[in-house]
């Protein structure tokens, strides 16, 4: 173990220090964060630019910080296909999402459900985004903290306390305008220069760049074209391209702490591109991480810390790298550190205020639908100091469940797909209703948690590529099975320096459980709609009630333009048929030929 020397620890204590400044400054200027408005949404006046940084440093927490180049490192690099799988993502999220969203002017994305399915669907859909909050904000603090305590042996009890009680500070009292602004001034500068000098650092230390490539290459990681369709396959181009490319779907099209970013724009034309330059940025900086896991590789080839004992988990490969390379260069290894702090400090923060508003505009306002503006502010602030405070005993929680936290990471990660699953019924299936919606969600529940725990009975067989101690300065004879425990996905293997394991295959129903993870979002969000429409249908769709066109997005529409007249009543649930795709209605009852051209020529059409 290497300690940080005290120009690190003066590093460390001055990030902090900023970060609750910020929070004091945006506090203390304007109407002093008095009105929900100005709490919660910066009265819908913030510039789409520090918007779609914020956005991009609270999707990319500690865990891409020091778990994705530790994946990248022992599975190999064919994650890099998170770059690609950000384009349907972009395009669903501007160009339907947004605008439905925007337009109603919601501040809990949960007060759509409401609108379209009522309170049942609502809160259901609430309570699973409370427990998965809760449980990941604690993550996300632990983990970064117990990989630093293992190399450098900063308190893992000092640091919990010291990024939940800042964090908990500044958003309290400055809310999501200093959230936004801590993003932009340092989390995203901070957690950018943290890559950047280590891939440059290591580039330096191996003979450069193009050497990163070739040691990789000669080491059996030069795959970053993997088309195989096995589903099994942990990361081929598939997996990422279609499995993680739905879950940036619902991180950043259904999940209220990134929602709640696009809503503070002035207009639609800014919140649009706020969320579509933040998702398309997000592709790059995770490209970074994935070259930094590729540097890392470079600079320890032969001499695996895995393997040797140097570290317990591939996630404290990072933090390794940074003591190892800048030990007798003060406060290098401080600067780079407090990335990790400054990661872990922009994911908290924004579930803090996420959970403040779920709690106000879901709970409170429900109830008590006449309370004064300012009363009702406050509360907001004491919800943000009671997440705050639950963050932390959520993270001392998991530090003592030690084998349990593992099938933890893996269960919040299968809460996104039904949550997706449930939007895309009431955006884009109007003959949808509450029992479908419902029961769509708790089926795809369910059948996750059946299928995570199968996975944990019959592990899924990783095929890395192997890792060497041969170069090291005392050749290790006897590799030890390793058992790593990753940030992002438990992850088990047996490794051997000198030949691969053996192929391990199973049979029957053994085979749905060696599924790769990156399909959970997608499988789960699909068995959601398909169970909603089924439900739906078998329990008369809505009965013949008419839903309101302003929560159907205007893509479901122009599917059912050329179907017969008495189809295209039902299937959109009684309102008007969308013929051009951009917003305009024409009666349902009018007859179209095969190019969706009016027949009647009544062709007068309304928009919504």
């Amino acid at each position: 173990m290497a300690y940080l020397s005290g120009a690190d620890y003066a590093i460390l204590i001055l990030f902090l220090l900023f970060s609750a400044a910020v929070g004091v400054y945006h506090a203390l200027r304007g109407d002093r964060q008095r009105s929900a408005q100005q709490y919660l949404l910066a009265n819908r006046n913030m510039h789409p630019i520090p918007v779609a940084i914020s956005l991009v440093v609270s999707v990319l927490s500690a865990v891409t910080y020091l778990g994705t180049p530790a994946e990248v490192y022992v599975h190999g690099p064919q994650y890099w296909v998170v770059l690609l799988n950000k384009i349907f993502p972009v395009y669903i999220v501007v160009f339907s999402f947004c605008p439905l969203f925007y337009r109603l002017k919601v501040t809990s994305i949960y007060e759509y459900l409401d609108m379209r399915f009522g309170k049942v669907v609502r809160y259901t859909g609430v309570t699973i985004n409370f427990v998965y909050l809760i449980l990941y904000m604690g993550i996300v603090v632990f983990a970064p903290a117990l990989a630093l305590n293992a190399v450098t042996g900063i308190s893992l009890v000092g640091s919990i306390l010291a990024v939940g009680i800042v964090c908990t500070f500044y958003t309290t009292i400055g809310g999501i305008t200093a959230v936004v602004w801590t993003d932009v001034f340092q989390q995203s500068i901070i957690m950018l220069a943290g890559f950047l000098v280590t891939i440059i650092a290591c580039c330096v230390d191996v003979g450069g760049l193009k050497r990163v490539f070739q040691i990789n290459i000669e080491h059996g990681r030069g795959t970053f074209f993997d088309f195989r369709p096995n589903p099994t396959i942990r990361h081929s181009f598939w997996s990422v391209f279609i499995g993680l490319g739905v879950l940036m779907t619902s991180y950043v099209g259904t999940n209220q702490i990134i929602v709640q970013r696009y809503m503070t724009c002035r207009t639609l034309r800014q919140s649009q591109f706020s969320a579509g330059l933040g998702t398309f940025v997000m592709g790059f900086v995770e490209l970074l991480a994935v070259f930094s896991g590729m540097c890392l590789y470079a600079y320890f080839a032969g001499c695996d810390p895995l393997t040797t004992g140097k570290i317990q988990s591939a996630d404290q490969l990072m933090a390794y790298v940074m003591v190892d390379l800048f030990q007798k260069t003060p406060g290098v290894a401080g600067f780079l550190i407090s990335a990790a702090f400054s990661a872990s400090l922009s994911t908290v923060s924004s579930g803090v205020n996420a959970l403040a508003t779920l709690t106000g505009q879901d709970i409170i306002r429900n109830f008590y639908p006449d309370m004064s503006d300012f009363k009702f502010t406050l509360i907001l602030k004491f919800a943000s100091i009671f997440y705050g405070v639950l963050c932390i005993c959520v993270a001392f929680l998991v530090s003592a469940l030690g084998g349990i936290l593992p099938l933890t990471i893996s269960l919040i990660g299968i809460l996104n797909g039904p949550i997706l699953g449930v939007f895309c019924l009431g955006i884009y299936f109007p003959w949808c209703n509450t029992k479908g919606a419902v029961s769509g969600m708790i089926f795809a529940v369910a059948f996750a948690f059946w299928l995570k725990i199968g996975s944990i009975i019959y592990p899924p067989y990783l095929d890395d590529p192997p890792l060497y101690v041969d170069q090291c300065p005392v050749l290790i004879e006897n590799v030890t099975e390793l058992v790593t425990i990753g940030i992002a996905e438990t992850t088990l293997w047996s490794q051997n320096t000198i030949t691969e394991s053996p192929t391990e295959t199973y049979s029957g129903i053994a085979k749905l459980y060696s599924f790769s993870y990156a399909y959970y979002t997608p499988l789960t969000c699909f068995l959601t709609i398909i169970v909603g429409l089924l439900v739906s249908f078998m329990t008369g769709g809505n009965g013949g009630s008419i839903v309101d066109p302003k929560l159907i997005s205007p893509w479901a529409n122009s599917f059912c333009c050329c179907l017969p007249r008495s189809w295209r009543l039902t299937l959109n649930g009684g309102i008007e048929t969308d013929v051009t795709g951009k917003g305009k209605y024409v009666p349902v009852d009018l007859e179209m030929d095969e190019n969706c051209n009016d027949m009647q020529g009544k062709g007068r059409t309304k928009s919504i």
